[in-house]
Order: structure tokens, then C-alpha cells, then sequence
């Protein structure tokens, strides 16, 4: 597994900085801190986006 720094994840998702930072301190983005340092699986975002994706409800047809 790959590991990421925030600013690589940054560079990688198109996410701003801050936005990934405060889904780190919600503790909504897997990661692992190694003496100060915050360290992201690769796919930690696509991971966040699948968990977090709202399917459209089925609609009724007009009768």
C-alpha cells in the first residue's frame, strides 16, 4: 500500500489542503500518524467519496 502525505494527496485528489486536513481532525479520512507526520493510503479519498456517495432515489413516473 502506498502511502501519501497531505500535500501529495493535495497534488493527486485536486482537493484544497484545508479540506483534507479537516476530514483528517474529524477523523473522516483513513491515516496514520508517524511522529508528527500524517500519512494517507492512496486511495483515502476515493475511499471517503464511495462511503460517503448519496444514490439519486428512484423516481415515479407521472401517470
Amino acid at each position: 500500500m502506498q502511502m501519501l502525505t497531505v500535500r501529495e494527496m493535495v497534488q493527486r485528489s485536486g482537493w484544497p489542503e484545508g479540506r483534507i486536513r479537516r476530514l483528517i481532525a474529524g477523523r473522516k479520512l483513513r491515516h496514520v500518524k508517524l511522529d508528527g507526520l500524517v500519512l494517507l493510503p492512496e486511495n483515502a479519498v476515493e475511499e471517503f467519496v464511495q462511503t460517503n456517495m448519496i444514490e439519486p432515489e428512484a423516481t415515479h413516473a407521472a401517470l
